[in-house]
């Protein structure tokens, strides 16, 4: 039996008074404890409740239990018990209450829950809502992975989190195949027992999620810009098949070096590309020369390379090719080149349609004059005519 806990509405009084609403509880500093727990979740106080976080109290099953039958808190979508000791009871109480299903974000990180706490997560029809699930710090292993990678009801998931869970290449491998979780977006299993192998896998799910949460409807459009990709997910950018209508792809603000760009280059599947902005990664000038040999890159428009460490020899390798003769548009600065590269550019003859940057070339320099000798002939022709004319008017009056 729980022995009563005093003082509870004044707790919560001051708890609205910390967060200065009437929707957040935190109790990082206020001890409840298990007796407290249940008071709380008997107060009507709490019913327009959406963030609770109670870390670092001790609190055993009754918590869990006392929170999923609440009719107080049935506006919860916020849920964090970082640090307690739920167990798989706890984890299970959690799961099965019909009281919760508004439940976001849940947070049961260090709680001493293994396989059987996480398929009763896995298999609740209760907590579809959720988008955010941290259960680091628990003993889950390859099996508890098993569980949640063949859950049917977690597909909103955007962030997952397994970290420091003994989940070795097997339990990654069964989650990267899974498809099941088409929203994830963020998986976290470092301090795990994974190899590159298993790592490769996770990426791979990671960043083809990504392109089909990011890719346009008409398949015309994507934008994978700030996301810290690198070159092994660029290679599975490459070779993913649904991007044959690609015709823009914005890659600026990673870590992509010459071997992504080589990857781009090499993809059957980028044919359609009329715009590649690869602006503040580190391609250099082996990877524009990459980009500019690539005859999958012959419709290019748009190329933006802008911060990337190339010098005069890449943009030489630019204005010698003629793959790149559709360009309209070529974004170079931030660059280390000179004169040298300008010039190079300048007097291509592959790069006569571009309209960025500005080149006063020599030939329409020197149209320009032919125009303004034509214009000045012209001019003095009819000078000459106006004075013959007056001469004969003169005359005439005479």
């Amino acid at each position: 039996m729980t022995k009563k806990f005093y003082n509870i509405e004044g707790i919560i009084r001051n708890g609205f008074k910390l967060s200065r609403n009437y929707e957040t509880l935190d109790f990082n500093f206020t001890k409840l404890g298990d007796a407290g727990v249940a008071a709380l979740a008997n107060s009507r106080s709490v019913s327009n409740l959406k963030r609770l976080i109670i870390p670092v109290q001790k609190l055993g099953p009754d918590s869990a239990k006392s929170i999923a039958e609440s009719d107080n808190l049935r506006n919860l979508q916020y849920l964090k018990l970082y640090k307690n000791k739920l167990g798989d009871e706890g984890a299970r109480f959690l799961s099965e209450s019909k009281k919760l299903s508004n439940l976001k974000s849940l947070r049961l990180a260090w709680n001493d829950i293994s396989h059987k706490g996480a398929q009763s997560i896995a298999e609740s029809e209760n907590l579809q809502s959720l988008t955010s699930l941290v259960l680091s710090q628990n003993k889950l292993g390859d099996e508890g992975v098993k569980s949640i990678a063949e859950s049917k009801n977690l597909f909103n998931l955007e962030l997952l989190d397994l970290k420091k869970n003994g989940i070795t290449d097997e339990g990654a491998l069964a989650l990267a195949k899974s498809p099941n979780f088409v929203n994830l977006q963020s998986i976290d299993l470092t301090e795990n027992k994974l190899t590159e192998k298993g790592k490769e896998a996770i990426a791979g799910f990671l960043i083809l999620n990504l392109i089909r949460k990011r890719l346009s409807e008409e398949g015309e459009v994507l934008d994978l810009s700030k996301l810290n990709l690198g070159d092994m997910q660029l290679k599975i950018v490459s070779e993913y098949e649904g991007l044959k209508n690609l015709k823009k792809l914005y890659l600026e603000l990673n870590y992509i070096t010459e071997v992504g760009a080589g990857y781009l280059a090499g993809s059957p599947h980028l044919k359609n590309l009329t715009l590649l902005s690869l602006d503040r990664n580190q391609i250099g000038d082996e990877g524009v020369k990459l980009i500019a040999q690539s005859e999958n890159f012959v419709h290019l428009e748009t190329l933006m390379v802008e911060n990337n460490e190339v010098t005069n020899e890449g943009l030489k390798a630019i204005a010698e090719s003629e793959i790149m003769s559709n360009l309209i548009r070529l974004y170079v600065e931030g660059n280390p080149y000179d004169d040298e590269g300008w010039e190079a550019l300048k007097d291509s003859e592959f790069l006569q349609d571009l309209e960025y940057p500005v080149f006063e070339r020599e030939e329409e320099e020197e149209e320009i004059d032919e125009e303004e000798e034509e214009e000045f002939e012209d001019i003095e022709e009819e000078e000459e005519e106006e004075e013959e004319e007056i001469i004969d008017d003169d005359e005439y009056t005479q």
